[in-house]
């Protein structure tokens, strides 16, 4: 039971923290850049998505280890990292539910060219930002 309050603990901190950054970066986005094109939403997704590259190849570092060479220390980072930054603070970061609402805002709209480079943009960008993350952690490993 102590480890399942941790665990929501660790999201809950985790996506609060998320969240307030996902808040950030549109404002800052809307500021420095504009409201003609949903900037926040694309920004906080890539961003996102870098970050859970680094994410999963820590988590994929840690669960690499031999079952008899898993501490409670190493079972600590993989909770600390698989709930509470993937888990709490991605989930609280990343905005496709937005990414969805902003995109169909557009369509009904009538601004379709906008909609569709919204999707464009948001899933090339995400992925490739999850792949350089990825990359970035094995280039330091």
């Amino acid at each position: 039971m102590a480890h399942l309050i941790r665990d929501c603990l660790c999201v809950a901190l985790g996506g609060a923290i998320g969240s307030l950054a996902r808040y950030a970066i549109g404002i800052g986005a809307g500021l420095c850049l504009g409201k003609s094109f949903p900037w926040g939403t694309l920004i906080a997704n890539v961003v996102g998505c870098f970050l859970m590259g680094i994410v999963v190849k820590v988590l994929l570092d840690l669960e690499a280890h031999s079952p008899e060479a898993i501490t409670s220390g190493l079972r600590n980072q993989f909770a600390l990292w698989h709930r509470g930054v993937a888990i709490g603070f991605l989930g609280g970061l990343t905005t496709f539910s937005t990414f969805g609402a902003d995109t169909l805002r557009e369509l009904t709209s009538g601004q379709i060219k906008i909609a569709l480079a919204n999707i464009l943009a948001n899933v090339t960008c995400s992925l490739i930002a999850v792949w350089c993350g990825m990359a970035l952690m094995q280039a330091v490993d």
